[in-house]
């Protein structure tokens, strides 16, 4: 009677083991699809800022210099035409110790391409990046923050993590720097992720306000990558 059980409940961990296996191989095989991330759950005093560029430098030297004289890294999502036209730019934002996100190379919305030319427009710019900067980026905003699966599912093949928001200033059409902190202030939340324009014109006037809020409340800002941490796994 005893062997009986014990061969029972050997072949029981077994079967267990078996099946660990299986769904493990399945997990390598068929990983869980992608998703974006618009903020850093559970994160309790801590918030992504994240600027975005299409075409000019305009206001970058300004904003720069803010984040540097109140110790904030940030994310800039940057375009494959604003790299090729503003190389020393980019390498001033990474001398900062800021880091910088694939924005597309083109800036053309993702979901209007075929397969082949919406990996282009992330392939290149990675490619662009690591010939120009040496510099691998590792997260991908599409233009408008407009995406679905395949893009999703592309981007993770380029190694990128699709990074949207969940704060939009709305810089770009705020009429003068406190609109811009208003809506921040209003929206903030733990584990934010807050975007911005570069070229919008007043942005560097509301950026200081903003980062002085945050620090008043108790938030401290991140670049992207250090925010989400642990979910950088692909």
């Amino acid at each position: 009677m005893w062997p009986n059980r014990r061969m029972a409940k050997g072949a029981g961990i077994i079967l267990l083991i078996l099946s660990t296996m299986a769904v493990l191989s399945l997990r390598v095989r068929y990983p869980a699809e992608p998703q974006p991330i618009y903020f850093a759950e559970g994160e309790e005093n801590r918030v992504a800022l994240t600027f975005e560029s299409m075409w000019s430098g305009r206001n970058l030297d300004q904003i720069l210099a803010i984040l540097n004289d109140h110790s904030v890294r940030a994310t800039f999502f940057i375009t494959g035409t604003w790299l090729k036209k503003h190389p020393e730019a980019a390498r001033s934002i990474l001398a900062g110790g800021h880091e910088i996100g694939n924005h597309t190379m083109n800036h053309r919305i993702l979901t209007t391409l075929n397969v082949d030319e919406l990996v282009l427009e992330i392939r290149e710019f990675n490619q662009l990046a690591m010939d120009t900067l040496e510099y691998r980026p590792r997260l991908l905003r599409p233009p408008a923050g407009i995406y679905n699966g395949v893009v999703l599912r592309k981007a993770r093949e380029q190694g990128c993590r699709t990074v949207l928001w969940s704060v939009d200033s709305y810089d770009w059409i705020s009429k003068s720097g406190a609109d811009i902190k208003r809506r921040v202030e209003e929206r903030v939340h733990q584990g934010a992720i807050i975007v911005f324009r570069i070229e919008a014109t007043f942005l560097p006037a509301a950026l200081p306000e903003i980062l002085t809020m945050l620090q008043l409340q108790g938030y401290d800002p991140y670049p992207v990558s250090e925010l989400l941490e642990d979910r950088m796994q692909f």
